[in-house]
């Protein structure tokens, strides 16, 4: 089956980066999330859409943090020695 989808350009950029940085291309990458999304039940699912949404918000606001950071935040908080 054949689907076109029209992405809006930040989530473009998300799947580019996602198929860049893990090295596959990114018809592999989208039907990997897509598949990850519907595994979810229903309730699961759009509360994981809004919270994917607010954050797509945040990153459109400048409110984010870089990867260093949200590690440093997980060891605090859980007590682990994880490494960016």
């Amino acid at each position: 089956m054949t689907l076109t989808l029209t992405l809006p350009p930040q989530i473009e950029a998300l799947l580019r980066q996602r198929a860049e940085s893990t090295g596959q291309d990114i018809t592999s990458v989208t039907l990997a999330v897509i598949a990850f999304g519907l595994s979810f039940d229903e309730s699961d699912f759009f509360e994981a859409l809004e919270g994917i949404q607010r954050g797509l918000d945040d990153f459109d606001r400048g409110q984010f943090s870089t990867l260093e950071e949200f590690v440093d935040k997980q060891n605090q908080k859980y007590g682990l020695s994880l490494e960016a």
